[in-house]
């Protein structure tokens, strides 16, 4: 997550979607003032900065009820002092600025066709996290793992869009042209960057990797998601 009062934007990050890629970009860019969170094992130079202060964490807690793991994460963020992290909900950066910079600052995303988006998560958290056992199958994976659904992230209690654009990754250097462009915001047509691209190591087209059952539980769990932004398989 990135607020840049230099150039009046916020960006939401969502999971799998080039997003530590494009804070790499905008860490150069942003000012000393400027909000940047930091990313999970950078793999280049980054500078987070201004991300820590107190903040209520109650209303956190209380969404998060029953769960006593996130709701420690939580407590723990706000012991800490780490006011904001880098996949932080907008309905949460809202709570923790002044309103006038909420209203007043283009607030942009980016999301992914579900079905892309889940095999590039499958092959992240199993080589980067070892969160599961290497030979793990995609369909254990689609049944135990905690899926990436980012609508949650850029949406609020009743599923309302609450950012001004989402950006398709399908389209990201053209589409984050437009939104730079706008903001002022030096941009060459492409980043240059990419952190954590190398964990999906065969790059064959997702379509080719689906069996007909699982191409119907990604349809099922994510059907908010692909109605949202009129993807299909």
């Amino acid at each position: 997550m990135i607020i840049s009062h230099k150039y009046k934007f916020i960006f939401v990050k969502t999971r799998k979607t080039a997003g530590s890629s494009i804070q790499t970009y905008l860490c150069n860019l942003c000012g000393d003032e400027d909000i940047v969170t930091p990313i999970d094992k950078p793999e280049g130079s980054y500078n987070p900065r201004n991300y820590r202060g107190l903040f209520n964490p109650l209303p956190r807690m209380q969404e998060q009820f029953p769960s006593s793991k996130k709701m420690l994460r939580t407590l723990w963020r706000c012991v800490s002092g780490k006011k904001f992290n880098s996949h932080i909900m907008a309905t949460h950066i809202k709570r923790r600025i002044p309103q006038d910079i909420w209203d007043g600052y283009y607030k942009f995303t980016v999301d992914r066709n579900p079905w892309d988006k889940v095999l590039s998560h499958f092959h992240f958290v199993r080589q980067r996290y070892r969160t599961f056992n290497d030979d793990i199958s995609f369909d254990e994976y689609l049944e135990k793992a905690e899926l990436p659904y980012n609508y949650e992230i850029y949406t609020d209690d009743d599923k309302n869009l609450i950012v001004d654009r989402v950006v398709k990754f399908e389209n990201l250097d053209n589409e984050l042209g437009e939104v730079f462009n706008e903001l002022g915001v030096p941009y060459e047509g492409s980043l240059n960057v990419f952190e954590k691209s190398h964990y999906r190591k065969e790059k064959k087209n997702y379509q080719q990797e689906y069996s007909k059952n699982q191409k119907q539980v990604v349809e099922d769990k994510f059907a908010f998601e692909i109605g949202l932004h009129g993807y299909s398989f």
